[in-house]
């Protein structure tokens, strides 16, 4: 077999499966089409009817049945995936046979002369799934049905036409004493203008809607019925108005989820109830606002030409109204602070309409009034269309400062005292805060902002460090963490310090004027070192002087405080000795520890005042020693409280269905319709909020007193309520009760020890 005869196989499987799939479906569709040409032939519709019934169904599922089997879209490279999945043979190799030489390489073409024999020695026993038989097996049985059918047609034409002919006076008394059912029923559903969603008309009872939209029921019953009306929510019952041509009908306006049901009364004085349908209402969600690329504090250098971008977008459900921004300029500081509000508009776009807007605006803060030092906050405020109170948001709150850089500092007198603390002092809390955003920014700043915002809470670390070192009485960093011996250090030396005279040390004793120079800091400091037994310039020795200024006694704190508040100051060393060499990482188990200890520090040095004791009132010296205890009351308060029941009625109920359940033969009577009924009123209170979960329940209590259960379904529908009643009880709190023991514990174990050693 050559190559070109190998592609006309292939396309002549290709026809042959084509074929043999139509004539199925053919086959199919005229078993349908004979059956839907019989049955409605046989109840009496028109030669036409039936035929144009018959044709359309047998084309509709013909056309659907090569649609599901691709038969319109078949091609030669299909019939080769079938045979490389079903012919190992082949080594998956069959599509090369469509492919000419030229399109090949040297391997894919010795790989198809491969294929083409191995498709020759297979094609005899090619078998192409079809299921031809199965389709002719279904029209033999249609064609069956059909002879049967029209072997019945003569003898229901003549019963049908003998119950025309005798029966009307018949019918007509049934028509009468049949009680009115609902014979057509149409829902309109209007939402409300501001949504711009159009006017929906359905049939089924239970409905989904906007917030605020207008319903109206249009209902049509079989015959004659008095006092229509429908009882929303099982408490409101609204009358249905009739029209001149019988039709009722009712519009109102919902705006909260619920359920409801339809009532009337018969011409012969019985009360009727549908089914209990819920109403789901969708509300109108408040809008979204998100503010782009703008931190909440941002601190700016002052200049004429600041600004601020502020990139908002809006979005709402139905649509937005009105969007602004209030801002408010804080000026001043201390009690001679001042704010001004303001109400700015976006400037793009100018006006706020429609379901998704990106707003923007440049605040220029010269034109704000704002000068070094000022603040201002402000927010994003956005309403929607909602009638007749629009939903309303607002975003968080953003703070932009203007950095004040002409503060001065005035000091008349070397000999004052100056307050040299900075205006803002980091707690240890805030250091960990700045720590953890730093660690969670690291890979969205440079190398070089990542080090310098590290090195400068370092800085924080150490201003912190030194404050409380101040509490504790040390007045230089040598105080603090490892020391070296004092008699090892060489006084004498005279080498020069190159990194004093030429740099400028960060990690001096009292960078910036942190902490308050003492005078005599340095002889204080000489004096401490001073060895035990050496007298001072008074002749006293020096281990019988009590020192006010060293740094062991030179504290607030009791022993155990200071000890915590010394650890915790060597723990600052670590980290901020971490935080200088830019590993954040490290330094934040030092500052969680640091701040555990500052926080035990805080508790501990707590002083409480004990409570004075009881000062009872003097006796009256005539009563003492008379016995008389008429006056005298009981300690112990005696005192019931009375615990009411919550949904009497579904425990009563429940009662009435256990011991209804309890024999073989049931039977509903009169007493457990009442129970069901009131227990039904109590449920429907709980089907407002959850209607999908008790909506079946109620109405299978309507169905079983209205006597609408068939005597087989009672249990059935009996232990459904049941199921409900007991998940709508809520679940049992512990409550105190009175104890029955008269003797204690101790007492109880004492008598059985003495009944085991007799």
């Amino acid at each position: 077999m050559n190559e070109r005869y190998a592609r006309y196989r292939l396309h002549h499987l290709l026809r042959k499966y084509k074929l043999m799939r139509m004539s199925e479906a053919f086959v199919l569709a005229l078993a349908l089409a004979l059956i839907a040409f019989i049955v409605p032939y046989i109840f009496h519709v028109s030669l036409a009817g039936s035929l144009a019934l018959s044709i359309t169904g047998g084309i509709l599922l013909f056309l659907l049945h090569c649609e599901q089997l691709q038969l319109f879209k078949l091609n030669a490279y299909k019939v080769t995936v079938y045979l490389n999945q079903h012919f190992p043979s082949l080594q998956n190799s069959s599509d090369l046979l469509l492919k000419e030489n030229e399109e090949l390489t040297g391997l894919q073409q010795l790989q198809k002369i491969r294929t083409t024999q191995a498709f020759e020695a297979l094609y005899p026993s090619i078998r192409l799934p079809h299921r031809l038989l199965q389709a002719l097996g279904i029209l033999a049985v249609s064609i069956l049905a059909s002879f049967t059918l029209t072997s019945f047609a003569p003898l229901l034409t003549h019963q049908g036409s003998k119950i025309k002919s005798t029966g009307t006076t018949e019918n007509a008394a049934a028509t009468i004493i049949a009680p009115a059912q609902v014979k057509q029923t149409n829902i309109t559903i209007t939402p409300p203008a501001y949504t711009n969603l159009k006017a929906q008309h359905t049939t089924s009872w239970a409905l989904t809607f906007a917030e605020g939209s207008a319903i109206e029921w249009t209902v049509e019953f079989t015959a004659g019925v008095k006092n229509p009306s429908l009882i929303f929510s099982g408490k409101e019952n609204i009358p249905l108005k009739a029209s001149s041509t019988g039709i009722y009908s009712l519009r109102k306006t919902i705006n909260e989820t619920g359920f409801y049901q339809l009532a009337w009364t018969t011409e012969q004085g019985e009360t009727k109830h549908s089914d209990f349908y819920k109403l789901e209402v969708i509300k109108d969600l408040p809008p979204v606002i998100t503010v782009h690329k703008l931190n909440q504090f941002t601190e700016l250098e002052f200049s004429n030409s600041a600004t601020v971008d502020v990139h908002a977008t809006l979005a709402d459900d139905y649509g937005l109204d009105n969007a602004h921004i209030i801002a408010t300029v804080s000026k001043g500081s201390g009690e001679s602070v001042k704010f001004r509000e303001d109400k700015l508009l976006f400037e793009k776009p100018a006006t706020i309409r429609g379901k998704h807007i990106d707003a923007t605006r440049k605040l220029n803060l010269a034109r704000l009034g704002m000068e070094p030092g000022d603040e201002l906050y402000f927010y994003v405020v956005t309403f929607d269309t909602k009638q007749p109170i629009p939903n309303r948001s607002r975003t968080e709150t953003y703070f932009i400062s203007l950095r004040d850089t002409t503060k001065q500092e005035t000091v008349v007198d070397d000999g004052l005292g100056v307050d040299l603390m900075p205006d803002y002092f980091r707690s240890q809390r805030q250091i960990i805060i700045d720590t953890e955003k730093l660690l969670k920014e690291k890979k969205q700043i440079t190398k070089q902002t990542f080090q310098s915002k590290s090195n400068e809470l370092g800085y924080d670390q150490k201003v912190l460090r030194l404050r409380y070192g101040e509490f504790l009485g040390e007045e230089f960093e040598s105080g603090i963490g490892p020391q070296e011996n004092p008699a090892e250090e060489d006084h004498d030396h005279e080498e020069e310090d190159i990194t004093k005279k030429y740099g400028h040390v960060h990690d001096t004793e009292n960078e910036h004027n942190l902490v308050e120079e003492k005078k005599g800091g340095h002889d204080h400091h000489h004096h401490a070192e001073s060895k035990e037994g050496e007298a001072d310039k008074n002749g006293i020795p020096a281990g019988f002087v009590h020192e006010h200024d060293s740094e062991e006694e030179a504290t607030f704190f009791t022993q155990s405080i200071r000890a915590k508040l010394k650890a915790a100051l060597t723990i600052m060393w670590d980290a901020e000795l971490h935080l200088r060499l830019y590993e954040p990482e490290k330094s934040l188990p030092f500052q969680y520890k640091a701040l555990k200890l500052l926080k035990e520090i805080s508790q501990d040095s707590r002083i409480y005042v004990h409570r004075t004791g009881f000062d009872p009132p003097p006796l009256k010296e005539e009563k003492r020693m008379t016995g008389d205890l008429g006056e005298v009351k009981s300690a112990t308060a005696l005192a019931t409280a009375a615990r009411s029941e919550n949904y009497p009625a579904i425990r009563k109920a429940l009662q009435v269905i256990a011991s209804a359940l309890s024999p073989d033969s049931l039977h509903v009577d009169d007493e457990m319709k009442k129970n069901l009924t009131q227990a039904g009123q109590e449920l429907s209170t709980l089907a407002i909020e959850k209607p999908g979960l008790y909506l079946k329940s109620l109405s299978l209590i309507r169905a079983l007193t209205e006597n609408e259960v068939k005597p087989a379904e009672q249990r059935s529908a009996l232990k459904a309520i049941e199921t409900s009643l007991w998940r709508a009880l809520p679940a049992a709190t512990n409550a105190p009760a009175a104890s029955t023991r008269t003797l204690h514990e101790l007492d109880q174990a004492f008598i059985k020890n003495l009944r085991t050693h007799d």
